[in-house]
């Protein structure tokens, strides 16, 4: 084909067509200038394609995309049920590598509306340079918004103006929008961080949030995001950072949003500002992040690893101070401290006259070009849309780092760019300028291998790593032998390493492989580790642990070597060396199925996993940016790699040793001033052999259970970032040489049983779809646009298709409009549709038709997309265009047949199956889920933690088992409840049932054993010893998370049946098996069960799972009906907004972090209107809470570093009236809870600070934190718009009709409706339906009532801290307080350590009362009464406190509280000192808040307080 007129050029090969590509329009000029040389459809398509693709950047007429190279065709690589189109290029002017994809369902959309509009407008001549002045003059958030909204940066001359509603841009299910998303890859991380300025990576991270020269305002990017229901997040790893986002959909030319949100991303790239002034606060944030992450023992072992990866513990990189001038930058960069904190990136700078911000600045220059970044665009538009767009945004980004003089102008350094101890960075013109660390080798220097690393955790457990070093196994992309030999040596199946650790009581969990992190794969070398976690008698063996894992390894060898067949071929002569072939063919037959049926899960993932693959240290070919991770390509496995891991690395000799073990003592349990820090090492003094290591001090104590002897190690060595305390010791020479004879090629001992894995009979062979219940039919769920009579007009009308039946030969459909009114149609010529049934065509938007004879005309205007139920599309550009405004809601679809939606199949002897067949997501998968409900667990630790272990041990005798299936994606599980235990199979359903057989059998095999005593022949000798271990582990390290433990408590609180962890574990304390087993069989007796199979699985298939089921039941089953079941409850406070206040300890002393909770109970749930709205409310206030909440305390005030807000709501029934008393107070962390019945609506608030020392009052400070921003917000609500209003408005009904992601998701979805016994299977489109009856004014008044500080009642136990702090300053006795509201109701109650619990509480609530009572302070009551000597008035008086059965008490020490209309809101009562003093420390409380509250009385007459505090600030 010669190159055409205006045909820049052609391609070199012709692309090929895909049958999702439709000719509009603009295609049609298009083939007009190709020429008539074409004779058929398909060859004119196929010009098209190679030409359009070719030239698709010059068609913008703005010169834009000149130059662009196309990349290798990447929808060859994508899988079987993946949609969507891929295209790889280049930018011509600064080498940038992008992949675009394109949702080719939201496209066709579009292109429907352009012919049901009439119109198609073309983006040819969008003023692109209108974009950059958008919001870029004006650093005020408010007005940059604005200017972003109401000024395109394109013109509305788009050619996606006439695409449907918003409501369906591009996630897989129900009535849903899909979010567009991008990720930005920069091919350099940690391991690139001057030695000097450990953690600058991820400091750089941070600053590039903060405002860009075009958008200034420090959260004008997470603001737009935000306000358009949109999400972002970045990270650092070793060697690259990611930064990606997310935001819905536009339905038309997406300037508004999606280019909008794309060229605020880009100008991160472009002209970050990184200004000086916000150095300290972000500064802050990586040391709040790092003190969060501090505690982690999995962080503190790969940090231990890399401080001792040197050898030379002594001047290891991990902690050094010294001047850049001085550190050696040949080490290693695995050596360094990737998290950076304020000690790396403040102190020691600053102690040593460096320049941070210089430093960063010239980082950033250094190593953000385009040659050094990979970007990944999804959007719901044109390639060629995406593309230009892409040119424009991006095209501005360096090339490459600019010359080091300009660094330094630019930056302020005084330097040149230095090499960064790690990058290998080109400034020249030439080359590909990308970050590298080819000159590194392995990490660790062979004096720190053939070693015992002992360390201290900081959670109880006992954990055995091995790790050897190999080099990078980049390159063997195509058989990933690290893979191949990660299965065989993680295998848990018979004759594995796991299964012969557990047979004799050593283990209970194995992983092997290299990890996924930076650490453990790079570009530099693996590490290929094997991890155990060891029961107490393992950690008496270690050494015989390691020993079993050498033998398997021999066993391995010997296996390679005898080849493929121990007998000779048919030539006499002996197979090649290698494993069975089966291994590696199992394996690539798993992957190839998962991958074809994969999921395509979150957008988010999807962006930012195809940017990993394409990092250039992955080493991926460009064509196999998809696919290249996933799948296995060879016919056989590298046996050469494998050979050579196998001998040559997998060696006690390249090992190191890091056992980290609790016998060692906890984190908590040491005195750091006792510790050997590393530059005192080698002054260490103690039992040492000639390397200057201790050796072997463990023995063993009278249990039989290792013992440490930390007098024989002398001190333990301190890593100096993370504080964790360690011992090293050499692994003595014979220990070394008996493994290294296990690992001689040979068969194992007789008494291992260890051998290869056994073949797999789980993979799956049959992946065909079962054929519908009902009818189906290509038109059904998709959007018409229906030509209906009027009178004697024509009009169209948008209508969705519903429901398909065949009636007498006659096809029918049923249409439901916007006003959900429903009618059935006859369609004409049924056979024309009979095409689109095959996979080879589809139903595209624009087709045409008619019902009824010809009567009614149609177009075809939205389709859904795989996993998508019914759409909607109003059809018309103009409506569109105001839903991407925010001026108007996204169509709502109407409500799915009962067809589509869970039925209930089965229903006997307390029994309940429910089905609902896939007609979505289309894969050969299912999901079967089994909630079993048991009598008796109601308020019983003991029952609740037998329960928990009856799950483990159901688990543990299922391992062999359920790992094989594991492996060929077909999972399991069973987990307690509050109630009984759940059981979830899910996965390929071929062999579902199956599998779900054997589960059940196990589980049920407790059951009816009356009169038996011991376990069930399922469970194996031993196995309840180790399992009760495991169980009692984790209740010892329950509650170590500050923010874990706040939300526990809160639950402990509210739900009187739930159980702590420590009750659960004194439960269970000295437990034997037949106590258990007895305990099991009560629990067990009768049964209550729901089940739900979803998926591939036709109405047959269900009625088998509710046999397997029944089956499992025996025929002695006896159900519980539901009204005989013990109910969820839940605790209703008070009605009051006062604060339930519970100030603890955390677990863990020397743990910094502190975690807030404020937690407001609010709404009911009955599925009634109201309750609906007052979801909606709640939502939308968490909707419009969540970015200003984030911004004001943890960007501005850097008071917490995860600070978020969220709703949770709680079903069933409540009870009470108060919360229990709960008796842990004291130091860091707080619960509140307030107001709410029914379902409960908690919008909560959750952040976690790093202040060391935080006092009671510190902590009083944190819930008035909060309280000042709720307060505060409030005049932003009343304040804010009504455009404002409503593209909040839009957003959160864009959320709520954002389409499921896969077959998981919607299956959850539908299981929370069936156990929380709603049933409510369209509960979105509800809520969707009746947020668009909300009005700002109902949402202040609903934010008034709920969550402002000021118009809530009280907030009386806030004061409590206060009231009871003035008591002991001024040396007055303990005393009791009680807070009532206006009816007198007990809103809080608290009582002093030394005050006598009987009777003072009581006076003091007498006092209160009387305020209530007689409208005034109680001190007023008695001198009303006694103040005369009137004898009658003090019988009146008596009488009056008789008549009220003594609540009433005459003395002082009640305080009536009325607010600023001179309303009683409420009292307080002290009592315990004098009542002069009592009166005090009530009054001074009320004064100290500074609510506005009126006290009576006014001022006090106490004579005793320690100096002058009597001046009252009431009004």
């Amino acid at each position: 084909m010669a190159c055409m007129d205006g045909w820049p050029w052609r391609p070199a090969t012709p692309l090929p067509l895909h049958k999702h590509i439709l000719l509009y329009p603009r295609d049609r000029e298009c083939l007009d200038r190709l020429g008539n040389a074409t004779s058929t459809k398909l060859e004119t398509a196929i010009l098209y394609l190679a030409a359009a693709s070719m030239t698709n950047n010059g068609d913008s007429g703005d010169g834009d995309g000149g130059g662009i190279v196309l990349g290798p065709d990447l929808n060859s690589t994508r899988p079987k049920m993946d949609k969507k189109l891929y295209r790889h290029i280049t930018l011509p002017n600064n080498g940038l590598q992008c992949v675009l994809i394109c949702d080719t369902v939201t496209l066709r959309r579009r292109r429907a509306m352009a012919i049901s509009g009439g119109y198609y407008d073309s983006d040819d001549d969008d003023d692109e340079e209108s974009d950059d002045d958008d919001g870029s003059s004006s650093s005020n958030e408010e007005k940059c918004g604005s200017a972003a909204d109401d000024h395109d940066p394109n013109p509305p001359n788009s050619d996606n103006d006439d695409n449907e509603e918003d409501a369906d841009a591009d996630d897989y299910d129900e009535d849903g929008i899909r979010k567009a998303a991008t990720a930005l890859l920069v091919n350099v991380g940690s391991y690139h961080d001057p030695p000097h300025l450990q953690g600058l990576s991820h400091f750089l991270e941070h600053m590039l949030f903060l405002g860009t020269e075009k958008y200034p305002q420090e959260n004008a990017y997470d603001a737009f995001l935000s306000k358009k229901g949109g999400d972002d997040n970045a990270y650092t790893d070793m060697e690259h950072t990611l930064y990606h986002y997310c935001i819905p959909q536009d339905p038309t030319s997406g300037n508004k949003t999606v280019w909008k949100a794309l060229d605020m991303f880009a100008s991160f790239f472009k002209c970050p500002l990184l200004t000086d002034n916000s150095v300290e606060r972000e500064l802050h944030a990586i040391e709040s992040e790092f003190e969060l992450n501090k505690k982690d023992d999995d962080n503190r072992l790969s940090q231990v690893q890399c401080f001792t990866s040197r050898g030379d513990v002594g001047c290891c990189g991990g902690g050094t101070s010294g001047h850049p001038d001085n550190i050696d930058e040949s080490v290693h960069p695995f050596s360094k401290f990737p998290w950076g904190n304020l000690q790396s990136l403040k102190v020691e700078p600053e102690s040593n006259g460096i320049d941070v911000m210089s430093e960063l600045r010239q980082f950033y220059h250094t190593h953000y070009h385009a040659q050094n970044m990979r970007l990944v665009v999804m959007a719901g538009y044109e390639l060629d849309e995406i593309q230009r767009r892409v040119v424009h945004c991006f095209r501005d980004v360096p090339a490459g780092p600019p010359p080091p003089n300009m660094i330094a102008r630019e930056g302020g350094a005084t330097n040149d760019v230095a090499e960064d101890g790690g990058s290998d960075s080109s400034s020249g013109g030439g080359g590909d300028m990308v970050t590298n660390l080819s000159h590194y080798g392995l990490p660790f220097h062979p004096t720190s291998l053939g070693k015992l690393y002992r360390i201290v955790p900081v959670q109880d457990h006992h954990t055995l790593s091995l790790t050897f070093q190999i080099p990078s196994i980049t390159s063997h992309w195509r058989t990933k032998p690290t893979e191949y030999l990660a299965h065989l040596i993680g295998h848990e199946a018979s004759g594995s390493i796991l299964s012969v650790l557990k047979e004799r009581g050593w283990a209970t969990g194995l992983s092997a492989g290299t990890g996924e992190d930076g650490l453990g794969d790079a570009s530099t070398h693996a590490l290929f580790t094997i991890e155990m976690s060891l029961s107490k008698v393992g950690m008496t063996c270690w050494e015989d642990v390691i020993y079993v894992v050498f033998i398997y390894i021999g066993m391995l060898r010997y296996n390679f070597l005898e080849g493929h067949n121990a007998a000779n071929n048919e030539n006499g002569e002996k197979e090649k060396e290698g494993l069975p072939p089966w291994i590696y063919n199992e394996l690539k037959s798993i992957a190839n199925i998962s991958y074809q049926f994969a999921d395509e899960g979150d957008v988010t993932d999807i962006v930012e996993g195809i940017a990993e693959n394409m990092a250039p240290w992955v080493n991926l070919p460009k064509e196999r940016v998809l696919d290249g991770v996933e799948l296995l390509f060879d016919d056989n496995v590298d046996n050469d790699t494998v050979k050579s891991l196998l001998f040559d690395y997998l060696t006690p000799e390249n090992m190191r040793v890091d056992l980290m073990s609790s016998i060692f003592g906890r984190d908590a349990d040491f005195d750091e001033s006792s510790m050997l820090h590393s530059d005192e090492e080698e002054k260490k003094e103690g039992a040492t052999d000639e390397a200057g290591e201790i050796r072997n001090p463990t023995g063993l104590c009278e249990e039989g259970l290792p013992s440490f002897n930390k007098e024989l190690l002398g001190p333990a060595i301190l890593e100096p970032r993370f504080g964790t305390k360690f011992w090293i010791e050499n692994i003595p020479e014979d220990v070394i040489h008996r493994w290294s004879c296990a690992a001689t090629p040979q068969l194992p001992p007789t008494e291992f049983a260890i051998h290869l894995p056994p073949q797999n009979t789980y993979i799956p062979t049959k992946l065909d779809l079962r054929p519908a219940d009902d009818a189906e039919h290509p038109l059904l769920n998709c959007c018409l646009k229906v030509c209906i009579t009027v009178g004697k007009k024509k009009s169209w009308f948008p209508a969705a298709v519903t429901k398909y039946k065949v009636e007498e030969a006659v096809h029918r459909l049923s249409l439901t409009y916007e006003d959900e009114d429903e009618k059935w149609h006859s369609l004409d010529d049924h056979d024309a549709y009979r095409k689109f049934e095959s996979e080879d065509e589809f139903l595209e938007t624009g087709h045409e038709g008619s019902f009824d004879c010809g009567k009614v005309k149609f177009r075809v205007t939205a389709v859904p997309r795989e996993g998508e139920g019914i759409v909607f599309s109003f059809g018309d550009s103009g409506h569109d265009d105001d839903v991407e405004d925010g001026i108007a809601f996204p169509p709502i679809p109407p409500p799915a047949p009962t067809s589509r939606l869970p039925r209930l199949i089965y229903n006997k002897n307390s029994i309940n199956v429910w089905h609902l067949q896939d007609r979505k997501f289309k894969r050969p998968i299912a999901d079967l889920r089994i909630k079993f409900e048991c009598g008796g667990m109601d308020g019983s630790a003991l029952n609740q933690a037998c329960m928990e272990l009856f799950c483990k041990l159901c688990a543990d005798a299922l391992t062999e088992t359920c790992y094989l299936a594991s492996v060929c994606e077909l999972g399991s599980s069973i987990y307690p409840t509050d109630t009984g235990f759940s059981i979830r199979v899910h996965g390929f359903d071929q062999n579902l049932l199956a599998l779900a057989r054997v589960v059940l059998d196990v589980a049920m095999s407790f059951r009816s054993r009356d009169g038996e005593s011991g376990l069930p022949s399922t469970i194996k000798d031993g196995r309840f010893d180790a399992c009760l271990e495991v169980l009692q582990r984790k209740y010892s390290n329950a509650g170590m998370d500050t923010s874990g433990l706040t939300t526990r408590l809160r639950l402990l609180c509210l739900r009187p049946s739930m159980k702590s962890p420590f009750s659960k574990m004194k439960a269970v304390q000295g437990i034997n098996i037949d106590e258990f087993a007895q305990v099991m069989n009560n629990l067990l007796k009768r049964l209550s069960v729901d089940a739900f199979y979803h998926g591939n699985v036709n109405r047959m298939d269900a009625d088998e799972a509710a046999r397997v089921i029944c089956e499992s039941l025996t025929n002695r089953h006896v159900g519980i009906p539901k009204k005989k079941l013990s109910p969820y409850l839940v605790l209703k406070t008070r009605k009051s907004s006062n604060h339930h206040q519970i100030v603890i300890p955390t677990i863990d002393q020397k743990d910094p972090n502190t975690a807030v909770e404020v937690y407001f109970q609010f709404g009911i749930d009955d599925n009634s209107f109201d309750a609906i709205r007052q979801r909606v409310l709640v939502d939308l206030i968490e909707l419009i809470l969540e970015e200003p909440l984030y911004n004001q305390i943890r960007t501005k005030e850097q008071f917490g570093y995860e600070v978020s807000c969220s709703t949770r709501w709680t079903c069933e029934w409540c009870i009470g009236n108060e919360l229990p008393r709960c008796d842990i107070m004291q130091k860091r962390g707080k619960l509140f809870n307030s107001d709410r019945p029914r379902k409960l609506a908690d919008v909560f608030v959750n952040y976690l600070m790093d202040f060391p020392h935080l006092d009671e009052y510190a902590q009083v400070e944190t819930s008035d934190r909060i309280d000042e921003f709720l307060e505060s917000f409030r005049s932003d609500l009343e304040s804010m718009d009504e455009q404002t209003f409503m593209e909040h408005l839009v957003a959160l009904a864009k959320n709520k009709l954002e389409s499921y992601d896969c077959l998981e998701e919607e299956t959850s979805s539908h299981w929370s409706e069936i156990t929380e016994g709603r049933l409510d299977f369209e509960t979105n489109r509800k809520e969707v339906q009746c947020l668009k009856t909300i009005s700002k004014d109902q949402l202040v008044k609903a934010y008034d009532e709920w969550l402002n500080p000021y118009c809530r009642v009280d907030r009386a136990l806030a004061l409590l801290p206060k009231a009871t702090n003035d008591q002991a300053t001024n040396n007055f006795a303990p005393v009791a307080v009680n807070v009532v509201d206006q009816q007198a109701n007990i809103l809080v109650q608290k009582r002093m350590d030394g005050c006598n619990h009987v009777g003072v509480p009581a006076f003091s609530y007498a006092k209160a009362y009387t305020c209530i009572v007689m409208n005034l302070a109680s001190r007023e009551f008695r001198d009303k009464y006694t103040g005369g000597n009137d004898v009658a008035k003090v019988c009146q008086m008596n009488s009056m406190i008789d008549i009220s059965g003594g609540k009433m008490a005459a003395f002082p020490g009640g305080v009536l509280l009325r607010n600023i209309n001179n309303e009683v809101v409420g009292a307080i009562g002290v009592s315990g000192a004098s009542g002069d003093e009592d009166e005090y420390a009530g009054l001074k409380s009320v004064w100290d808040s500074g609510l506005p509250l009126i006290t009576q009385p006014k001022n006090h007459s106490c004579n005793t307080v320690s100096e002058d505090q009597s001046t009252s600030t009431t009004s």
